[in-house]
This record gives structure tokens, C-alpha cells and sequence, in this order.
């Protein structure tokens, strides 16, 4: 195949949850010149084609559930997310349209609602223990905002204020919609950091904001104790 051919939407898919991470860690099982060879394919795409892609998975992203088990789910959202593959980074570089930007910030909230939401917990069957700290799955979405380059978008707003107002709306939904405490408390990490940076050197409507949205949460989700201890530290920008 020409090494100049950009992969198609589903070999990129294949790649992310099949070889991104095991290739950007160095685990890979196959040798050096297989590696390579799909590096040359999968890093430094065009950036206007990979936020389209990023937008089309975010927005559809159920079929991941079934194809992919747990463990390939977490790798490859630590690799799409994480500086692994820089993937968010370049979407919101100035060679994509800001409008394109914007749609695929806003397309996270589908992530989390149609997949994370139904995959984490243990599929649903334990939706409201602890378990960030010790199930792979449940590690990789509860740092999400604080991998690379997605809490940035919120957090320093002169950097790309078309983002700011996607990225709360994602934040929001995710309070709202989402039922995991994975998916709760990742959006949570993600408020407590960017309030913490907004309360202290920031734009202070910003964090009366976030804080109105964690109070309002706490306010109308019957939370097990230690989710609503989370929360409590989240609005003070006390997060790790």
C-alpha cells in the first residue's frame, strides 16, 4: 500500500485499539520494522482528517463495547487521550477549522454516555463502588481530563475560547447524563483541576461556574459516600 494513502476510518479505529498503545510504550510484541511501518502511517496524519475521525468514533462510539474487550478499551484511551499518540493536541491545532474543533470537543459527552457509561463499572454491574483506583478500564476515564491536552481547551481559554464552552458542556452532561461513578468522578477530576486554575489565576465566572455545577449535582444524585466526599473536594479545586 502507498505509505502516502491515509488510513481509512476503520484501520485508524483498528489501530487505536490494537496496537496505539503497545507501539507508543514499547510493548509491542512485533519486531521493530512492523512497528515502524505503522507509526509512519498512524502519527503525524493529516490533523483536519484525524479530528474527523475523532468525531465520527466520539459520536458513534458503541460498536467499540462489543468488538473490543476492557483492557484493549482502557489502552486505547490512554493512547487517544494521553500523549501517546497527541491525538487531541493536534485537533486543536490552527490547521483544523475551529467549528470542527468545537464539534468534536462536544462529541465527548457521546463518548462517555454511549460507551464509558456502559463498559465501566464492570459493564454496568457494579456502577457505584471505587474502582478508579484499581480496574484498568475504570483508571484510564477517570484521568482523561488530566492526560494531555483536553483540560487545557478549559483551562486556558487564550489558547482556543471556542473550546471553552464545548468543553463545560461535555463537563455538564457528563453530571448529568452518565450513571457510573468511573464516568462521575472523571468528570469531577477534570472540574477540580480546571477550577483550581480558574479560583486562583483565571477567569473567576468560570469557577463560580464548575462550583455551581458540582453543588447542583451533589444536590440531586444520591451518591455513595465516598463519590460525594470526591465531589466535596472537586468544588475546592482539591483533586489530584
Amino acid at each position: 500500500m502507498n505509505a502516502a494513502q491515509p488510513p481509512s476510518f476503520d484501520e485508524w479505529v483498528t489501530y487505536c485499539f490494537t496496537y496505539g498503545h503497545g507501539d507508543f510504550s514499547g510493548t509491542s510484541p512485533d519486531g521493530e520494522e512492523a512497528v515502524a511501518a505503522r507509526e509512519a502511517r498512524f502519527f503525524g496524519m493529516n490533523a483536519a482528517l484525524l479530528t474527523q475521525y475523532l468525531t465520527r468514533l466520539f459520536e458513534a462510539p458503541a460498536f467499540i463495547a462489543d468488538r473490543y474487550t476492557d483492557d484493549q478499551i482502557a489502552e486505547a484511551t490512554w493512547f487517544i487521550f494521553g500523549c501517546g499518540s497527541g491525538y487531541i493536541g493536534d485537533m486543536r491545532s490552527g490547521a483544523v477549522p475551529q467549528e470542527l474543533q468545537a464539534r468534536c470537543m462536544r462529541s465527548i459527552t457521546t463518548l462517555y454516555t454511549d460507551l464509558f457509561d456502559r463498559v465501566c463499572g464492570r459493564r454496568g454491574t457494579d456502577p457505584d463502588s471505587e474502582l478508579h483506583h484499581t480496574v484498568n478500564l475504570d483508571m484510564a476515564v477517570y484521568m482523561i481530563w488530566d492526560m494531555d491536552h483536553l483540560e487545557g481547551a478549559v483551562m486556558f481559554p487564550e489558547k482556543g475560547p471556542h473550546l471553552v464552552e464545548p468543553g463545560i458542556e461535555v463537563l455538564q452532561n457528563v453530571l448529568t447524563r452518565c450513571r457510573t461513578s468511573a464516568c462521575l468522578v472523571s468528570a469531577l477530576h477534570g472540574i477540580g483541576h480546571i477550577y483550581c486554575t480558574h479560583n486562583y489565576n483565571g477567569n473567576k465566572e468560570i469557577a463560580r461556574r464548575l462550583r455551581a455545577m458540582v453543588d447542583d449535582f451533589v444536590s440531586r444524585r444520591e451518591l455513595p459516600e465516598w463519590l460525594a466526599e470526591y465531589a466535596a473536594h472537586a468544588r475546592e479545586g482539591y483533586v489530584q
